[in-house]
């Protein structure tokens, strides 16, 4: 039951370089007297030449207002490097959000997984929310072939993913508390909850608030075709875009899994200097008022 959640947790920030001791936080759980909340990071970076990059990170399933938040800032930048393995020229045709068999045609398994999850905690997929057509965006990111190629290279499958993620459970890195609330007992205490899919979904939002730890474990010695080689086609395509200083103002816009090694392969290979960050709210889960006196 963990390694299935555990999986789904790395499906939701999934869609580098090897990470130092202190990994730069892009996903995390927060929460006051008025809501709890899943965070996601915006960090903001200057180029030796002037130009701007902003690693925005991304989850794939999320509250409708946080995708229409990032498709009203894409439209700042002159170029959006965005994530998605696949066909470029399908990705960046427009999609209902209602045609889920064409989005799971485009993302196949693991779409599938963020999909269902995506329905039953009344969250939105990205693939339907985010306007992929618009002409600033980038695909910076394998095809389907290109992928396969590297996993078959890498001797990489989800076998390998998997046993890779129970290894994390055993390895003592990941928070108990926050698994215990996931356990079995905790997931029958959540199923007989007044509304058990607010309380599944802030229990994986204190999970998620670990993935940094979690994927840097799942990386390997060699690295994975799923992290870091995907981070080494997005640090290429970011060369040949910063080549050009018409692009002043670039974003890369990929899962939270990816961009602590994104970060690093910007600060130490390319030099930049972060200049600030911001959080944005993917998933907010409102808490009910106490009665009134």
């Amino acid at each position: 039951m963990k390694t299935w959640l555990v999986s789904l947790a790395l499906s939701i920030c999934f869609s580098g370089a090897s990470f130092a001791d202190d990994l730069p936080d892009y996903v995390r759980y927060a929460e006051d007297n008025d809501s709890a909340r899943l965070e996601i990071a915006i960090r903001k970076f200057t180029m030796p030449s002037g130009q701007s990059v902003d690693l925005i990170g991304a989850v794939h399933i999320a509250d409708i207002a946080y995708y229409q938040a990032l498709n009203q800032r894409f439209d700042a930048y002159d170029a959006v490097l965005f994530e998605l393995v696949g066909n470029p020229k399908n990705l960046t045709e427009p999609v209902l959000p209602a045609d889920q068999g064409q989005l799971q045609s485009r993302g196949g398994a693991v779409s599938l997984l963020q999909q269902s999850a995506g329905k039953y905690l009344d969250l939105t997929f990205q693939l339907g929310a985010i306007d992929y057509a618009k002409k600033n965006m980038v695909h910076a990111d394998m095809t389907t072939a290109e992928f396969q190629k590297m996993q078959k290279e890498r001797g990489e499958t989800m076998t390998t993913l998997f046993s890779r993620a129970m290894q994390v459970q055993a390895s003592g890195k990941l928070d108990s508390a926050a698994l215990r609330e996931l356990d079995t007992f905790g997931l029958i205490r959540i199923l007989m909850s007044p509304d058990s899919a607010a309380a599944f979904k802030r229990a994986l939002a204190k999970m998620l608030d670990q993935m940094e730890s979690i994927t840097e474990a799942m990386e390997g010695k060699d690295g994975s075709a799923v992290l870091s080689g995907r981070n080494d086609v997005v640090m290429r395509k970011l060369e040949t875009v910063l080549a050009n200083r018409k692009q002043r103002r670039i974003a890369v816009f990929f899962g939270g899994a990816h961009m602590p090694g994104i970060e690093t392969s910007l600060t130490k290979d390319m030099k930049a200097k972060a200049t600030g960050e911001e959080w944005l709210p993917a998933w907010t889960m409102p808490k009910a008022k106490p009665p009134a006196s």
